[in-house]
């Protein structure tokens, strides 16, 4: 057997191997991926997308209120046509990111080599940055599949000068874009790839790939202009900000390469206890950013020695990986919005090819060979530490309460989620309300977590805090929050059913479920109206329950108890004011907020929604009233009360006397 054949097969035991670990780091236990708001409402898209056929002109609104561009909830609409299981569709962004690290050392080989492409492809493939960002449903997971055929297509246009390639690259660049704002220095690259290479482009088909390109954002264009340029608008008051500009893009480049910041996903109170916990070998990580950060500029040197006389392949490669690693880098060093780490996994794998190729020249050179030796053996000693580093964070992060890092794995939702169902079966109901912090899906994690884990099934949220829905039929409720107020209420008229509980890492805390049988609850201390009065809106008054003293510089608890009579068309929220007037009719003490989001009023519900009131110290003994109304939130306008015609009479209630003891 030849010399050839022997590196061969060693090169393709090595290529399987690498990702044999690349598929372990990136699906092993894929169900205890995070799964927080973002994934919830990207998801919520895509589901709507793939199951009901609603087409996404744009995608979820992104931190800055901007809309995103639909890219990502188009790709995710593939999973979830298969199946409405968000660990499918985490398994589909994973396995998109094994194949990210066969392209990597595919592009690599043919750009450097098999050694630069065996060390790029082993160091992408256990860089704990690029498995963290590898595991989760979110637009920036999509970048490294994306940026390599992005790189690829920039090879062949201005390299291989392949006329053919050049739309394709354009279009590459289009989808970047469309999958995440952070891909816009991608059109800067391409820009600066064209001045570079201007002397081997055929314009024509680049005009074909710019036009082609810009069709992918006529989707987002057309809902922008149905809605008054919106996002326009807020893209103009966005670079109005005053533009800040710092190391930071420079250092969310360093961490990217190096694995620095760990501590962010386990959380600034246990990292010093994961540390503890696994070899110190993170020194060695450094070692990787050092010779990508120094390639980089040896890339740019060497291109420009070249240029008069024109590039080599190598050289070209070397410029393109370069350029691909720095160009975000120094796109975000100016920014208006705070730099966040993970926009830079549109750099990744370009820094690691480029430490492959390092690693591969540097043996033309005098005593090259033992230096090489040497790179190459701290370069799979720190893989492996790598490894061991990433297997030890999910482990850790799986088992401990990372609430300040990692969130609870969606694998306890699920679970939590397939008990609240068996119930619904087993005992009779018609829904799964859901207690939580908040109530609104398109703010809260929970209900948003709750409408893709019941997506299609009839289920609501109830924010625990301040309120409590008793549905006319019977229901189970799924708890996520601290045991409050409203819970222990809830746990007197029917009691929790505490062998249900799916307790979550640690036993810190618990997912808790509750049956109720349907109809009124028979609320002690309860106080009806005289009649109930009715709102615009179809909530109706019933009467109200007071608790604790009502003294000068006491706090009582005042709660309504309401029933809706319909469910709104209309997208907004109510809240209720309560007004503590004396004798004057002078307001002395107040409590405003929410009642229950309209969009999960049912007809035969019984609402309680309760407000401390603290009256104050200096209040004089006597007769008191308590005026309730409704406004909408936030414009405050007042809800008006309705006559029994229906027509509106007055924008409060008075209700009294509530005596003030001295």
């Amino acid at each position: 057997m030849g010399i050839n054949r022997r590196l061969a097969i060693l090169e393709g035991v090595a290529l399987g191997a690498i990702l044999l670990l690349a598929a372990y780091l990136r699906l092993n236990h894929i169900d205890h991926a995070e799964f927080l708001w973002d994934q919830a409402e990207i998801s919520k898209w895509a589901l709507r997308m793939a199951r009901l056929g609603e087409i996404a002109w744009v995608g979820p609104p992104s931190s800055t209120s901007l809309h995103s561009f639909p890219g990502t909830t188009w790709l995710l609409a593939i999973p979830y046509a298969l199946s409405p299981s968000p660990v499918v569709a985490t398994a589909f962004v994973a396995l998109l990111n094994v194949l990210a690290v066969l392209g990597c050392y595919l592009l690599t080989r043919r750009w450097f080599g098999r050694l630069a492409a065996v060390t790029a492809a082993l160091l992408f493939a256990v860089a704990p940055w690029a498995v963290i960002y590898s595991r989760k449903i979110w637009q920036v997971e999509f970048f490294a599949p994306f940026a390599l055929l992005y790189a690829c297509t920039a090879w062949l246009a201005f390299v291989r000068r392949r006329r053919w390639a050049l739309p394709l690259h354009c279009l590459a660049a289009a989808w970047l874009v469309n999958i995440h704002f952070a891909a816009v220095p991608f059109v800067a690259l391409t820009a600066l790839w064209v001045l570079m290479f201007r002397r081997r482009i055929d314009w024509r088909p680049l005009l074909l790939g710019v036009v082609l390109g810009g069709l992918l954002f006529v989707p987002y264009l057309l809902f922008n202009a149905r809605h008054d340029w919106v996002d326009l608008h807020l893209l103009r008051q966005m670079m109005g900000r005053p533009a800040v500009i710092d190391g930071e893009s420079l250092w969310a480049g360093w961490i990217m390469v190096t694995a620095g910041e760990l501590r962010l996903l386990v959380g600034p109170d246990r990292y010093a206890e994961f540390v503890a916990s696994t070899p110190n070998l993170r020194g060695l990580f450094a070692l990787e950013g050092v010779l990508a950060f120094g390639a980089a500029p040896l890339a740019l040197v060497r291109a420009a020695r070249q240029a008069r006389r024109g590039l080599d392949d190598e050289t070209a490669a070397a410029l393109l990986a370069a350029t691909w690693f720095l160009m975000p880098i120094l796109f975000f060093a100016r920014h208006v919005v705070p730099n966040a780490p993970h926009y830079f996994t549109s750099i990744l794998p370009a820094p690691f090819i480029l430490v492959g190729w390092l690693v591969s020249s540097i043996a033309r050179r005098p005593t090259g060979r033992w230096l090489q030796l040497a790179l190459l053996a701290l370069l799979v000693l720190s893989a492996v530490a790598q490894t061991w580093e990433v297997v030890a964070l999910q482990r850790f992060v799986w088992s401990h309460d990372t609430l300040l890092g990692y969130d609870t794995p969606l694998s306890y939702d699920i679970r939590a989620a397939q008990t609240a169902r068996r119930l619904r079966a087993e005992l009779g109901g018609e829904e799964v309300i859901l207690l939580a912090e908040g109530d609104e899906p398109r703010i809260y994690e929970m209900p948003a977590t709750a409408g893709i884990l019941f997506f299609g099934e009839p289920h609501r949220a109830v924010d625990i805090r301040t309120a409590l829905v008793f549905p006319a039929a019977p229901a189970v409720y799924w708890s996520t929050y601290d045991m409050t107020y409203g819970e222990t209420l809830l746990a007197d008229f029917t009691p929790e059913l505490v062998a249900e509980r799916v307790w979550l890492r640690e036993g810190a805390r618990a997912y808790r479920f509750y049956h109720w049988p349907g109809g009124a609850p028979d609320l002690p201390g309860f106080q009806p109206l005289a009649e109930p009065v009715a709102w615009a809106n179809g909530a109706r008054l019933l009467g109200y329950r007071l608790e604790g003293e009502l003294r000068p510089g006491s706090t009582f608890r005042w709660t309504l108890v309401w029933q809706p009579e319909r469910t709104p068309d209309e997208d907004v929220n109510y809240h209720w004011f309560n007004h503590l007037l004396d004798e004057n009719g002078e307001m002395i003490a107040q409590a405003d907020g929410p009642g229950m989001l309209p969009a999960f009023w049912r007809s035969g519900d019984t609402v309680l929604n309760w407000f401390d009131i603290a009256i104050p110290p200096e209040a004089a003994p006597g007769t008191y009233a308590m005026r309730v109304g409704m406004y909408v939130y936030p414009a405050i306008e007042n809800v008006p009360i309705i006559d029994g015609a229906g027509q509106p009479a007055e924008e409060w209630v008075r209700i009294g006397p509530l005596a003030v003891a001295p």
